[in-house]
């Protein structure tokens, strides 16, 4: 049977009963003078940690100009074998390429429109001149069909962005593929020092002839898709044992993703290019549209696993499972490939490309 909630009045009352006068009096003392009922911040929260939260990291310019060229252009494009859609991209891929730089340096990118529709590009998260950020008829014109306009920005302190497009028809070029990763390094090492790493733009679509008329607003996404491509199309994560991997999340999709790693657990270091004071440990990462996560795992269980959006439904081709949102982890055991005298043993010439293996059936195990 559901349970019925108590009314406040009701818990009060009930609450008197168990404690008599005196301890409803302390009662309700502490539901008025809570901090939240007061709306009052939490205890060491003032104004001056709050300035220092939101106070501007002092970035050296390095001295170093970064140009980089774009063309937005429809491009047939196929989501995996056998799937094909018209999509909206930068340069003919999907996502579009990353734009890698080191914070302090002077980046320009011209953008060319050779759409039949205007567009515009937003430096998602940077911190850029107003008229520099991309949003049309607000910071600047829409880029008119055949036009170029170059952006021209400081790139701000490091972390994991995203450029997508801002214009009047925003929703449906971006579900189309019109989004890609920002990414700045910091100057000097990385304290990160990850082995190896791993970028993850995550995609909706709407596919095919019964999808033709559908508004972009309804959400009836059918196909989804990991820097591009849709499993058995991913890209697999192969790495050896005991590595430490650095996952970067981008979802310039307009749904929400969980993202759950089977086999280990992952550390959540960033989120939205701002890196946590404090890391949290997790199997599963909700990356809600507009964010981005930086994560590592440590690559200590060999063997092939999973990573998935656990809305299972994303996890799926046009609903046949298993497809869509799924990355295939493959951690190579420090004695794999090895035969009985020790000696490394011959790989097959035909061996499969690691985007389309290995063959995951029904994917036993996807529930949990």
């Amino acid at each position: 049977m559901p349970s019925t909630p108590l009314s406040p009045i009701l818990t009060v009352a009930l609450v008197a009963g168990l404690l008599g006068v005196g301890g409803l009096g302390a009662v309700a003392h502490a539901l008025t003078s809570s901090p939240a009922a007061e709306g009052l911040p939490p205890p060491g929260v003032d104004r001056d940690a709050l300035e220092e939260v939101l106070a501007e990291p002092q970035v050296e310019p390095t001295g170093e100009m970064r140009r980089f060229e774009l063309t937005v252009e429809q491009a047939a494009w196929e989501l995996l074998p056998g799937v094909q859609t018209e999509a909206v991209t930068f340069n003919g891929t999907v996502p579009g390429p990353t734009i890698r730089v080191t914070e302090g340096d002077s980046v320009e990118v011209a953008v060319r429109n050779d759409l039949d529709e205007p567009t515009s590009i937003h430096w998602h998260g940077l911190h850029v001149p107003n008229d520099q950020d991309g949003v049309a008829g607000v910071t600047q014109d829409p880029i008119a069909p055949g036009a170029t306009y170059t952006y021209r920005f400081v790139a701000p302190h490091a972390g994991t962005f995203m450029y997508h497009a801002h214009g009047p028809a925003s929703r449906e070029q971006i579900d189309a593929g019109l989004y890609a990763p920002l990414i700045i390094e910091p100057q000097g090492s990385d304290p990160i020092a990850a082995d190896a790493e791993y970028i993850l733009s995550i995609g909706n679509w709407m596919v095919g002839d019964d999808m033709a008329g559908m508004d972009s607003m309804s959400m009836e996404y059918n196909y989804f898709t990991i820097n591009g491509k849709s499993f058995p199309a991913t890209e697999s994560i192969d790495v050896e044992q005991g590595e430490l991997v650095r996952l970067r999340f981008l979802n310039p999709s307009q749904t929400i993703h969980p993202m759950h790693l089977h086999g280990t657990d992952m550390a959540i270091f960033a989120k939205d290019g701002e890196t946590l004071t404090s890391p949290q440990r997790v199997n599963t990462v909700t990356v809600n549209p507009g964010e981005t996560y930086d994560v590592v795992f440590r690559a200590d269980n060999p063997g092939t696993w999973v990573l998935h959006c656990h809305d299972l439904h994303h996890a799926s081709n046009d609903g046949a499972e298993p497809g869509g949102l799924i990355v295939v982890v493959n951690v190579r055991g420090a004695d794999a490939g090895a035969g009985e005298d020790g000696a490394p043993s011959e790989q097959p010439v035909d061996s499969p490309a690691p985007t389309m293996s290995p063959d995951m059936g029904d994917m036993p195990g996807m529930d949990h």
